[in-house]
């Protein structure tokens, strides 16, 4: 899934924080133009090494986007601009100065620069090809995978003009064939992941060096259980539309919502629909989500967008909802009906749980699981099973919950 550029102010928060977790593997960045949020100028001139006062990066930036066509009321850059031939994107580096990526005689560029821009406390660095380029290329590759590609991937442009681009599988073959019959460019460069789409930022620009892609005072919002749990949660609970099902309608239903400072998940909304009845269910997923640990920077609650792909597959949702687990064995033979679910496991030994006709209701993911009654369970997903005597077990865990029949936390 591909996150197009929002033409929005530059925020100079972002080119420092460069995004929100260095966890996340798949993270779309975007080097050239955009950015998404605003934050107040550094109040004051920065020192370097020698101890010498310098201007901030955010000056040189802000002169630099002047340069390009911004004006006083929304100091930026947008793909609309008419950048120069040379212009490859820009970052700010460790030295907290602006590196400005360029294509062609560096020297000769950095004395036009200095005098554009007023001094020459800025770095200058090698682009690969202009954000002109770039551009014209993400164009491209965007109604490619339109028109010619229904797997998971993820693509986004770095600073030094190149696109970033991850597809979902475990050998080379995967982007051969992607390069054959999809598209192909010498700016793009590929990578694999065994899952790629699951959960991508929006209305962030995240540089592509991964060390540097957030700050050590920020984390994301966290579903409870983490992805693989966001992601139980969604298949467990999904119900294929009838009308979509009966049609074979099949695809991606990207949605964006706002996690609050509260954890609580507001403002969704439909990013890219497929069908009507799809993009209803893939909404009523995404609003009854349980609270999230929100997003924090500097240790205090921040509001935060997220975006995320929700897949409508005939043949997995099939599987998912057809296969049988065997029952939780407890006290030497199968778990008992209680509150009209009974508990299965799986080969990994993770517990879920099945009503009494054996159909699934929610995947096994719970190292813990104790019966349901009267409508809730007590669950963890981590823990230990401890012995009383040779005949008795109890688990062990510091991370226990409650959820309800659908597999949602609750309060």
């Amino acid at each position: 899934m591909e996150i197009s550029r929002v033409t929005m102010i530059v925020a100079f928060a972002i080119l420092l924080l460069s995004g929100c977790s260095k966890s996340y593997k798949n993270a779309v960045s975007y080097g050239g133009t955009g950015y998404t949020e605003q934050k107040h100028k550094e109040e004051n001139l920065a020192s370097d090494e020698e101890g010498a006062v310098q201007e901030p990066a955010w000056t040189y930036f802000e002169r630099l986007s002047y340069l390009f066509g911004a004006d006083s009321t929304c100091v930026g850059m947008t793909d609309e601009m008419n950048f120069p031939e040379w212009y490859s994107g820009c970052f700010v580096n460790d030295r907290n100065r602006l590196t400005i990526n360029v294509v062609g005689d560096t020297v000769e560029i950095r004395d036009a620069l200095s005098k554009q821009l007023g001094g020459n406390e800025f770095d200058l660095g090698i682009g690969v090809c202009s954000i002109k380029e770039q551009i014209k290329t993400t164009q491209l590759l965007r109604d490619a995978v339109a028109k010619k590609y229904d797997g998971d991937l993820t693509f986004g442009t770095k600073s030094d003009g190149t696109i970033d681009v991850c597809l979902q599988g475990n050998n080379d073959s995967v982007i051969s064939k992607f390069q054959r019959e999809v598209f192909d460019s010498s700016i793009l460069r590929f990578t694999l992941s065994d899952r790629v789409g699951i959960i991508e930022l929006v209305n962030r620009d995240i540089y592509d060096n991964r060390d540097e892609l957030y700050s050590e005072h920020e984390t994301t919002p966290q579903f409870p259980g983490g992805e693989a749990a966001m992601l139980s949660y969604i298949y467990d609970n999904m119900k294929y539309p009838q009308d979509a099902y009966n049609k074979n309608i099949q695809g991606r239903v990207v949605l964006q919502f706002l996690v609050r400072k509260t954890g609580e998940v507001d403002s969704v909304k439909i990013v890219r629909g497929k069908y009507p009845s799809l993009d209803t269910e893939a909404m009523r997923l995404a609003s009854g989500f349980p609270r999230f640990m929100p997003a924090t920077s500097d240790c205090a609650p921040v509001d935060w967008r997220m975006a995320i792909p929700i897949k409508f597959n005939k043949a997995d949702y099939d599987e998912r909802h057809s296969k049988r687990y065997p029952a939780f064995q407890f006290d030497n033979g199968d778990d008992y009906v209680e509150d009209g679910v009974y508990r299965i496991v799986d080969e990994q030994g993770r517990i879920g749980y099945a009503d009494e006709k054996g159909k699934t209701v929610i995947t096994p993911r719970f190292k813990c699981a104790f019966p349901f009654e009267n409508g809730k369970a007590k669950v963890a997903d981590s823990g230990t099973k401890k012995r009383y005597d040779a005949e008795h077990w109890y688990w062990e865990s510091d991370g226990w919950y409650y959820i309800d029949k659908t597999g949602r936390k609750m309060d």
